[in-house]
């Protein structure tokens, strides 16, 4: 959202009509935040949450389109007696050593195995990232975590992880889908986040990549099982655009949990979230 304003900013000094979002306004690779991880996240911080979890590091080695190949990491964290695996995709800010107590805490609740991997160019993984690249990426993720799997195996996207997620769901037989902080499309989520006063007066023009980046397409054929998860007052995936991508799901299997005054962060510390999610991987 702060970029967004920023780029409103600019544009009313320079008195332009238009605003153009490319890939990375909305991917946020290492090289361009200079991330740096505070702490591995391994074996001896996950058995502080999940005393009886196993981790094990993951590589997945991708081709590259100018030739070679690029190490795509992540964990696997595996419980013992859990049937249940989820494959989990991050926001654009996402990184494994991050997430990995969030996570740990969260199957903490709601036992399950998972996965979770950073995108090309984010923490342990190495590659420059475009959108189009980590749909590509995430299939390949899929794919190899597929067939290390037993069991049922959900794809739970966040934010920038959600549009991954959906991508799968539409090319991919996935035994159910979680959708959290999401939206319909680049162009629609950005439109709606410009306040309304600005409205009149900006064309927003998104780049070829993002064009293609349409999770009402990716999941007009879908008929798996999805939750989906939206805070009241997500100012960076708006709510109504949730609602709208939740509404054209022609899914006899599907729930909609609104968090009452949520933002775009956290929302599984909701309790009926909380809830509704467990129910879902279990």
């Amino acid at each position: 959202m702060r970029l967004l304003m920023v780029m409103l900013a600019v544009c009313s000094l320079s008195a332009c009509q238009s605003i153009v979002v490319k890939d990375l306004d909305l991917i946020r690779p290492d090289n361009l935040t200079g991330y740096k991880t505070k702490g591995v996240f391994d074996q001896d911080k996950l058995q502080k949450t999940l005393a009886q979890a196993q981790l094990k590091e993951e590589e997945i080695v991708v081709p590259q389109e100018s030739g070679g190949t690029v190490k795509i990491s992540g964990i696997h964290v595996s419980l013992p007696g859990a049937k249940t695996t989820v494959l989990y995709f991050g926001g654009n800010l996402s990184h494994v050593d991050d997430n990995g107590p969030r996570l740990a805490g969260l199957s903490s609740t709601c036992p399950v195995n998972y996965f979770t991997f950073d995108y090309r160019g984010y923490g342990r993984s190495a590659g420059i990232p475009d959108v189009l690249i980590l749909r590509d990426d995430a299939l390949r993720v899929y794919d190899s975590v597929r067939a290390k799997t037993s069991g049922k195996l959900i794809v739970h996207g966040y934010s920038l992880g959600s549009f991954i997620a959906a991508y799968i769901a539409g090319n991919r037989a996935v035994d159910g889908l979680v959708l959290e902080g999401s939206g319909t499309t680049p162009y629609e989520v950005i439109h709606a986040r410009i306040p309304w006063y600005y409205k009149p007066f900006v064309t927003v023009i998104v780049s070829d990549n993002l064009q293609q980046v349409d999770n009402l397409s990716a999941l007009s054929k879908y008929k798996g099982k999805t939750l989906m998860i939206s805070g009241e007052n997500d100012q960076s995936t708006p709510e109504p655009l949730a609602r709208k991508l939740y509404e054209s799901l022609s899914l006899a299997e599907k729930e909609y949990i609104l968090v009452a005054k949520g933002t775009h962060y956290n929302l599984l510390n909701d309790p009926a979230a909380k809830s509704a999610y467990c129910k879902f991987v279990q």
